[in-house]
């Protein structure tokens, strides 16, 4: 058997507006390519070594028809959405067996199953076999239910399928640790997808996968990991106290929110553990939301004192400013860059708010009749989809391209910081 894994092309945030052409070239912001996220490389790596594989990333590379394939599995996510179901046309066209998973089949499967022979809803480490088998058999079903594994066995993801191909552009290795979060913030999938109880791996085998890489530059590509929360916060500190034995010294990137601990304790051992690189996402979490609403002078000058306490342990900051929430009018452009250059930010992406299926913007606004269009590669956080609040459509985007303009105008782009770089 030969099985092909697609993962789709999809729109980034700068690729998505020709106004924004002229940032493009900014490493590592807005428009970068990095390799596909760890499903495929963990599926690669549970699949016998009898089964053929190969990876078509459509975002560096042409996808080859006429692949002599048994089975076409194609992963994606929202944006990708409309770009898999053009993919599964044209392979079942030609005969081919064709498979989807992700988040998107994840959050809408009956959505997916129109243009799929199979959809797997949820994580597929366990059903997996399952899936090959059935193929063999001649069994196969319309839907498989993966449910949420025990991350004590998940494999280490097998990264060459992907490693010799050129067009890449970002030097570090993603590398998860957890799945799952407690929190419901109003754009994110993750509670939907891998379900609101925080699952570990053993800290043992995330060393064991770090050491296979190769490499000491590294993403955990966990959002949830930087919660203040017990459960986290112990997790990721017995992670670095085995990240500080590494040598060389790792460097490793974060991503969260303003909902972090800020003891001086906590951030010296993230830093001390190797961490060069904090990416915070505004607009979901608490310290945000009051700070960028008309009138939140007190927790705006709480989150500069937030990033101030990072930055001087020594980790990058690097911003992702949210845009078009319902408590925001039109000062959130200005605020923005107001606070990105009080807090002294180096690198910044601006978003605008996208109800992803299934999120609770995503439901909200079709309570309240606000969806303009489900035209998924637009559901990229560059355009607007939904009707604001309190602004018109045009207001959000034109001050959406403001943002990114006025940060960057006048920014070398050998000024944008790229945490990878000794």
């Amino acid at each position: 058997m030969k099985i092909r894994f697609i993962y789709p092309r999809f729109e980034k945030l700068v690729e998505s507006r020709a106004e924004l052409a002229s940032l493009a070239e900014i490493k590592g912001v807005g428009n970068f390519r990095m390799p596909p996220a760890l499903g495929i490389p963990i599926l690669a790596a549970l699949t016998p070594e009898d089964i053929k594989i190969e990876l078509f990333d459509e975002n560096i590379e042409p996808i080859n028809y006429n692949e002599d394939a048994d089975v076409i599995a194609v992963s994606f996510f929202t944006p990708q959405a409309e770009y898999a179901y053009s993919v599964a046309k044209k392979f079942k066209a030609k005969g081919k067996t064709v498979i989807a998973g992700g988040m998107h089949p994840t959050v809408i499967p009956e959505e997916a199953a129109e243009y799929f022979d199979s959809v797997c809803i949820g994580e597929a480490e366990e059903i997996w076999l399952t899936i090959l088998s059935d193929i063999k058999n001649k069994m196969l079903k319309k839907y498989y239910y993966g449910g949420y594994p025990d991350l004590s066995t998940l494999p280490i993801p097998r990264r060459n399928i992907f490693k010799n191909k050129s067009g890449y552009e970002w030097d570090g290795t993603l590398v998860q640790v957890s799945r799952g979060c407690a929190n419901n913030c109003e754009g994110c999938i993750i509670p939907v997808e891998s379900g609101k109880e925080y699952r570990f791996r053993s800290v043992q085998n995330v060393i064991k996968d770090i050491e296979t890489i190769g490499s000491m530059d590294f993403f955990f590509t966990d959002d949830p990991l930087v919660l203040p929360n017990q459960q986290c916060k112990k997790y990721l500190l017995q992670l670095l106290e085995e990240t500080k034995k590494l040598q060389p010294k790792p460097r490793i990137f974060l991503s969260g929110s303003l909902n972090i601990s800020i003891e001086k304790e906590y951030l010296n051992n993230l830093y001390e553990g190797g961490v060069v690189c904090l990416y915070i996402v505004f607009g979901c979490d608490p310290f945000s939301i009051n700070a960028f609403r008309p009138g939140g002078h007190k927790f705006f000058n709480w989150s500069l004192d937030i990033v101030k306490r990072i930055q001087d342990s020594g980790i990058h900051v690097f911003t992702s400013f949210g845009l078009g929430f319902d408590y925001q009018d039109k000062s959130v452009f200005d605020l923005s860059l107001e606070f990105a250059g009080k807090a002294n930010i180096k690198t910044a992406e601006f978003y605008i708010l996208t109800p992803f299926p299934k999120t609770p913007s995503w439901f909200r606004f079709i309570k309240e009749n606000r969806i303009l269009h489900y035209n998924w590669s637009k559901y990229n956080s560059a355009n607007v989809v939904f009707k604001p609040k309190n602004f018109t459509d045009m207001e959000l985007l034109e001050g959406y391209l403001y943002c990114w303009k006025e940060f960057y105008k006048n920014r070398l782009i050998d000024s944008s910081i790229d945490i990878f770089k000794p």
